[in-house]
Formats: structure tokens, sequence, C-alpha cells
């Protein structure tokens, strides 16, 4: 083998033999018909030697790797609808089964995706070849591999330790945390070889991508035209990060098992024998094209030209051979360039795929009939260059950094020079990126992600392009119910930039379905989209608000975590269900006694999704499970998530819009409709709950500040429950649950021996609702606080009022007096010890009036607001330090007879 670059051609003179023997296997192979074309995966100069083998050689068969059973799909592939990026997407087995969703993505200068098209166009039996994904074992990483000198394995460095410029360029996010990181082309183990590192340091390269580029995407197109040198030179490129790993660290991830697979495939379609099997048949009628990642190419030459290197690959042919092909599950679905983004996680992606598809295009234009190739090795690279810097120079303007024209014309010459300074035919990927980075930066802000400028590269160098898949395609029905449910209320998924729908359901009867299905897929958890902003009806929060924000986006992911959930039901609202009927088995199995508030939050989702034939069977439940909840505070909060509801039941769809002006459809529906339903519910959570008021009173230090909650919050939905039976012009039936309620609250309030804060909140309350005169509040609290008293208890009780009504301690100048004299009373010890809970206490007054309490200390103590709020910047083991000293010196100063030194007496 003769490679054809001086970098490469240099490296393979130091080849060990096992090398060259493999070469040698690979020149073998092409004699007798099987040529092995490595390559890197989303690469474009592969993309161009992969076609002029095609049409050179016009094989009968086309091999690629890939799990072997998207071969079915290869009509959806080569349809005329189809437009890359696309990915075939493959799911565990089973709904247990562990990990994720793998993706095999195909991009415009994909090698695999020419091999595909150049294939057809020749007439060839076009198949994919690697094991099913079904088979494969989540890969582990590349634990033992080396780590290139300098860098680390999330990230290699080059020559001086930095990072690739195009990697300031958006957030990196980690593979294990990005699910479009997890694919089925993994190249990281080229990505962390010691040897691609070393050859990266002496050809002056940052890390393996510069290197790549260097070596290969700067090849004008008559070089890459000449494929056997191109595929020499990347066999080379790949063989030599090949020996940095031992069989075992490649027997782990599966990466032999694959490549058994593939070799066996090879053999069967070459018609030679594998394993015990005999010859599958007669030998083709032409040659055979097996298109696999460099990385692979090694060990299937090795495996098939019976090497002793290649037994560890051999040894794991099948006796009877592989069979039919596999014939599993797979989809074709869109793709995008973010997620094909190398920069942003991708695990075998070439960085900045705008770029790169750019540059392919040039390439096959340069290669066309009427082009000239030859006329200048470098025509395309300038252009792409000059055609890169004017479009993120736009692209920056639009965001407010303005880049004049003589700093684009300055960058055009700069990445021409360092072209030709680094000895490449034409500006490459980091070529202009340096030049961007001279030209365009002009303050310290440089090119980070969220900076104009490099949100301008990220959207030039990244891409913006969204593949199409033909109409009709293999899809599971839940995926096309889906899309034809978001494109029915005219929400844009034609691209995959975050959109922001801002409704005003409760006003707009097509906002209402718009907000149904932003909600429903939000139910589903397929991160199609999120609230931003507005009222939250399952969660109770900002009902009084009109207008909402919906952030959405339509991603591969969408569709991913769609195919996944393709049991659960045919269409978006059949998989709801399954999962509500899910939530309400958990409830059922778990035999929690506080589940009301679960089953409401159940009620509450169905009723945004537009559920509401469901209902009437988990309002049977919910009624059931008041029944026997034993926690006031889960009965509480489901009752006021229902009457939420309630008040929104015309934007929900419970109720008919009777046109009133407030938006609320004005009364209600009568009972028996859904809204009715709700009311009646309330109505029976309120008689639940004054039966468990007691309990509220026995609550122990640890569950004190719940109950005071819950007893609160049950005062408010009295009040909201009447104001909505006044609305709806009918009282509850039977006995008034208000009342009861009421009374409870009373008899709780009046029990000395209930517990202290909660005692001291009922009183705060009663004394604001005017039940509970100031005198007798004052008494109370004087009581609680009197000498002697438990101080612990005291400030418990004095937490509670304060919890309940904290501006009362102001506007009740007796109450002042008493809270004064009761802490002025504490000893230092005592003091110390409550005073963690004095400080939670006085946290529920607002700044306002925070500062108005300060100054009336103040006024007290005989000093300043102003000293009272200064802030000392001490820790408290400090203070409590200087509190010792203090506390001695006075110590001795009495002593001595002087502790009127001290403010004490003598």
């Amino acid at each position: 083998m003769s490679t054809g670059n001086h970098g490469l051609r240099e490296a393979w003179q130091l080849a060990p033999d096992r090398l060259r023997r493999a070469a040698a296997a690979v020149e073998a192979l092409r004699e007798q018909g099987v040529y092995l074309a490595p390559v890197r995966h989303h690469s474009p100069a592969c993309a161009v030697a992969v076609r002029r083998a095609i049409e050179e050689l016009r094989p009968a068969v086309v091999l690629i790797e890939g799990p072997e059973e998207y071969t079915r799909l290869l009509p959806e592939l080569l349809h005329e609808e189809t437009r890359p990026p696309v990915a075939l997407l493959s799911l565990p087995e089973g709904q247990g089964a562990s990990g994720g969703a793998s993706f095999y993505p195909l991009a415009s200068f994909s090698p695999e995706w020419e091999a595909l098209r150049a294939g057809r166009e020749a007439g060839a039996d076009v198949r994919f070849c690697d094991r099913p994904a079904a088979e494969r074992e989540r890969p582990a990483g590349p634990a033992t591999a080396v780590v290139p000198e300098g860098g680390t394995s999330a990230e290699p460095a080059g020559p001086g330790g930095g990072r690739d410029p195009g990697s300031a360029v958006g957030p990196r996010t980690a593979p294990e945390q990005d699910p479009f990181a997890r694919t089925l082309m993994s190249e990281r183990y080229l990505a962390h070889s010691r040897s691609v590192a070393a050859l990266a340091r002496r050809l002056g390269c940052r890390d393996h991508d510069e290197l790549w580029d260097h070596l290969f995407e700067s090849r004008p197109p008559a070089g890459l035209a000449d494929w056997r040198t191109t595929f020499d030179d990347v066999f080379a490129w790949a063989a030599l990060s090949r020996l940095d790993y031992e069989d075992e660290v490649l027997a782990a991830d599966g990466s032999l098992d694959r490549e058994a697979w593939m070799s066996g495939r090879t053999a069967e379609a070459a018609g030679l024998p594998v394993g015990t099997a005999p010859r599958d048949g007669e030998a083709p009628s032409g040659p055979v094209l097996v298109v696999t990642g460099a990385f692979h190419t090694p060990a299937i030459a090795e495996a098939l030209a019976g090497l002793p290197e290649g037994a560890p690959v051999r040894h794991r042919w099948p006796d009877g051979g592989y069979g039919p092909q596999a014939t599993g599950d797979a989809w074709l679905i869109r793709y995008d360039h973010e997620r094909l983004d190398g920069l942003r996680g991708y695990g075998a992606g070439m960085p900045s795929p705008g770029f790169y598809e750019r540059l392919h295009a040039t390439h096959l234009r340069d290669d066309a009939p009427g082009g000239h190739p030859d006329e200048d090795a470098g025509r395309g690279g300038p252009g792409i260059a000059t055609e890169v810097l004017v479009d993120v120079a736009r692209a920056a303007a639009e965001r407010g950094h303005q880049v004049s024209t003589p700093q684009v014309a300055a960058a055009a010459v700069a990445a021409t020079r360092l072209a030709d300074l680094r000895m490449r035919p034409f500006p490459g990927r980091t070529d202009v990126l340096d030049a961007i980075t001279s030209c365009f930066v002009t303050d310290d802000g440089g090119i980070g992600p969220e900076r104009p400028l490099g949100l301008a590269i990220a959207e030039v160098f990244g891409g913006r392009e969204v593949g199409r898949v033909p109409a009709g395609g293999a899809v599971p029905p839940l995926v096309r119910d889906a899309r034809e449910r978001v494109a029915a209320v005219g929400l844009d998924i034609g691209t995959t930039l975050p959109r922001t729908a801002r409704l005003d359901a409760r006003r707009t009867p097509g906002h209402r379905a718009r907000r149904q299905v932003l909600a429903v897929l939000d139910l589903l958890d397929c991160g199609f989209g999120r609230q931003i902003s507005g009222p939250d009806h399952v969660a109770g929060r900002g009902l009084g608000m009109i207008g909402e924000e919906w952030e959405y986006c339509w991603t591969p992911v969408v569709e991913a975590r769609l195919v996944e959930m393709s049991h659960l039901g045919a269409t978006v609202d059949a998989a709801a269900v399954t999962l509500l009927r899910q939530a309400e088995e958990r409830l059922r199995a778990e035999g929690a006694p506080a589940a009301a508030d679960g089953v409401a939050t159940l009620v509450a989702r169905a009723a945004v999704v537009g559920l509401t034939e469901h209902l009437p069977r988990l309002v049977s439940l919910l009624a059931r499970t008041l029944d026997t909840d034993r926690d006031l505070g889960s009965v509480v909060s489901g009752a006021r998530r229902l009457l939420g509801l309630w008040r929104s039941r015309v934007e929900l769809g419970l109720a008919p819009d009777t046109g009133a002006p407030d938006g609320t459809g004005g009364a209600a529906a009568p009972g028996g409709t859904p809204a009715g339903d709700l009311l009646d519910l309330v109505a029976q959570a309120l008689a639940t709950a004054a039966y468990l008021v007691p309990d509220a009173g026995r609550a122990g230090p640890d569950d004190e500040e719940a109950a005071v909650v819950s007893v609160l919050e049950l005062r408010a939905l009295v009040r909201d429950a009447q104001r909505a039976w006044a609305d709806d012009g009918a009282a509850p039936a039977g006995q008034d649950p208000a009342s009861a309620v009421a009374r409870e609250l009373a008899r709780l309030r009046d029990d000395e021996r209930a517990a202290p804060a909660v005692r001291g909140a009922l009183l705060a309350v009663g004394s604001v609702d005017g039940d509970v005169p100031d005198d007798v509040l004052v008494d109370h609290v004087r009581g609680a606080l009197r000498p002697g008293a438990d101080p612990a208890l005291a400030v418990r009780f004095l937490g509670g009022v304060l919890r309940a009504a904290p501006d009362l301690l102001l506007h009740t100048p007796e109450l002042f007096d008493a809270v004064d004299g009761a802490i002025r009373d504490l000893t230092p010890d005592a003091f110390l010890a409550v005073l963690p809970d004095l400080r939670r206490g006085f946290t529920w007054l607002r700044p306002t009036e925070t500062h108005r309490l300060a100054e009336r200390v103040a006024e007290r103590t005989g000093s300043r607001a102003s000293d009272v709020g200064v802030r000392v910047l001490i820790d408290e083991n400090d203070l409590a330090a200087g509190i010792a000293v203090e506390r001695e010196l006075a110590a001795v100063l009495a002593r001595d007879g002087l502790a009127h030194w001290s403010g004490g007496h003598t």
C-alpha cells in the first residue's frame, strides 16, 4: 500500500508488520473482487471517493455498515422525497429493555448516503451488513483507552493543549447526557488514539478533527477522484490508531462481534465460506464494495484474509453462517444539523456540519461534467471561505454585532494565508475560524456561545438544515397522529429551532385547542414543549393570569420518544389515557393514606389535556379516596386544585361558554356535568377536612409547620368555596361543610393543648377575621410568652402568629409590647436557643414591614434604625467566640466591683 499524503506516508514507514500484512490483505481482496472502503462517518472527502469508486467499479453488491434490519427501509431511504439529514431509529427490544433509542444519522455528505444513492444508480444489490441493533449491548465506553498526552478522554488536546476554536461555539453537551450522542457510528477510539494525537502534534494540528481536515478534507476533487489512494490513506490513518486498543477492550464493547458480523456478511456476499458453512451459492456477478468505518476495516481484512491476527473475529463466526437478514423494527425519521454536530456531543460527528455540507456541494459541482477540478486545485476552497465569512458577518449583524466589509475582506485574506502557511490547498474549517477570531472579534467577549458573534458562527458553521421523509412512510401510528395533531392547530414543526406560542385560551377557542395539544404532549413527556408562563391548572398556580406562553420544538428526540411510547396507544389521546390509568393503578397499589391530592392531580391533567370523557371515572375514584384519606394537607390541596379547575371551567371545556364578559362562562353548569361534579367534590373534601382538623392540633414539632400550612389553606379554601357556591347559585346539599369546618377550627383555636404553632396561627387569623378581639389575642400571646414558660413552646406559638398574620405585630401596639417584653426577659442562653426559630418567624414579614419593625425596635432601645440594619460580616463561630469573651470580661469586672463598667450593677 502506498499512501498519497506525505504526513501519512512518513508515519506509515514506522508502522509495525501487522499493519503491513493487513494492508497487503486489502490489496489481495481487491484482486478477488472484494473492495473494502474505509471511511470516516459524515466525511465529504470519503463521500466523494465512495461515489467515484461505485461509478468506476459498477459493483454487483454494496454492503454498508449499519444494522442489517435497516435494509427493509431502503425504499423509503431512496425515495425521491427523502432529503437528508435523516436518521434510522432503533429501540431496545421489549418494554423493559435497558438503554434508549439508537440513531443512525445520514447527511447529504455522508459516505453511507452516497453509497446508497450511487449503489442504486449502478444497479447494485445494496444492503446493510452490521450486527442487528437489538443484539448489541450498550457500549460501556473506552475505559482503558489511551488518552492523548495533554488531553482528557472528553476533549483531546492539540499540540499546544488548546481547543479547536470551533469548540467555543455553543455549549458542548456531554455524550452521556445527550441522547443523540449515543449513535451507532461512534468513533471515540479514533478521537482518543495516542497515535492519532502524536501525528496531530507532528503536523501542527490541534486535535484529530483538524488533523483529518489537513490530511483529507483539504484535498481537491481531482485528488479525491483517485479513490484507491484516498481509501489507502484513510486505512493508514485508522490502522495506526487501531493498535492503541487491546482485543479485550474491543470485545467488551461489542466491536469484535460487530466486525465478525460485517466480515461474515461480506464473505457470504462474495461467495466465500463463513465458519463451517459451505459457500453461499455462486460468486457474485461483479465486485463487492464494503463501506465501513475505517476503524473496523483492518479487522475485517485480517478476518477475510485468514491472517492470524484475524482469529478473534473469525472465531466469532457461527458454524452455520449468519442466516437470513434480521428484520427487527426500525424507522426513518427526520434529523437535523444541530444533532449531527460533533461539537455538540454527537459521538460520530464531524464538527460544523453546515460548513461541510457546503464543501461537499462544491466537490460535487467541480466533479460534475463541465466542472474544472484541475483548473485550480483550490478553486472551491477560497470561494467557500468567502461565502462563509459573508454569512457569518450577516448573521452577526442581525444579532447586533456589526462586521464591516473591510473586516470580511481581511478575514478572507487571512484564511487564505493561514492555509498557505499550513500547506493546505485552500482554507479549511479551522483556517476560517482562526480568521474570524483575528478579524471579527473587537472586544473581550470573543466568540463565546452566548455572544452575538458566537451565535452567528454556530448558525453558519453548525447549519440549520432539517431533513424530510416521505409522507406515509413506515412510522408508528402514534408519531403520525402527533404530527397531525400539531399541524392541525397551526404549530410550526418545519424547523428544529425553538418557537414560542402565546395563547389566550380563556377568550380564544382556537388557542384552547392549541394549548390542549401542547399539554397532552407535555403529559407524554416527549420533549416537544414546555410552559414558560401563565396559569398552571395542574399545579394550581397563576390561575388569575390570562395569557400563557409555551416554548416548543419538534426535534428527532421527540419522534424517538414517541416511537418508544408506541406501545401505549395508536394515538396521542390513547397514550395519554394509558399513562393516566397507570398512574391510577400506582395510587391504588400504594394504598397511600394521603392519595386525594394525587387523584385530584389526575383529574386536573385529564381536564387540561381534553380527556373529559374520562373524568367521570376519575371523579368516582376521587370521591372514594376522600372517604379514606387521613391526611388533612392532601385533602385540602386536592380540593383547592379542583376549585381552580372549576374557575377555569369554560377554557378547559368543562362547562359551556355562556358569554360572560369576564370569560369565566357565568354560572356553572348544573350538577352531573364535569364542572358541577367538581363543586360536589369540593363540598365532600370540606366535610372530610372538618373531620381531620383535630389531627392538626396533635402535630409534633417536626410536623407543626405542615399542620399550620394545612389549616391556613383550609381557611382560604372555605372562603373560596363559599364564593363559588354563591356564583353557582346553589349551596351544597345536606349539612353545610363550611360551617362544620369553621366550628372545628374554632374548637381547635380554643384548645390549650393544641400544637403551639397551630393555635397561634388560628388565633391570628381569628383576629384578622374579627372572630377574636385584639385584647383577647394579646392576652393569649402574653400567656404563651409569660415568664417561666418554656421558651421553645413560646417561640413556636409566636411563629404560628407571625406565619398567619405577620402585620399584626405592627398594627397592634399591645401585641408588639408583649412580644418585646417576652424577648427581653429571655436569658442569654434561652435567647440563643430559640434564635433560629425567631429568625424564621420574622421572615414572614415583607421587606417594608421588616424595615418598619426595625424602626420600632430601634426607637424602643434608644438606637437608630440604620444601626439595626447594619450587616456584620462575621460568621456564627466568630459571634459565639465574641459573646464568650464578653461574658468572661463582665464576670471579671463584677468580681472586682466594676460591674457598672459593663452596664451591670455593683
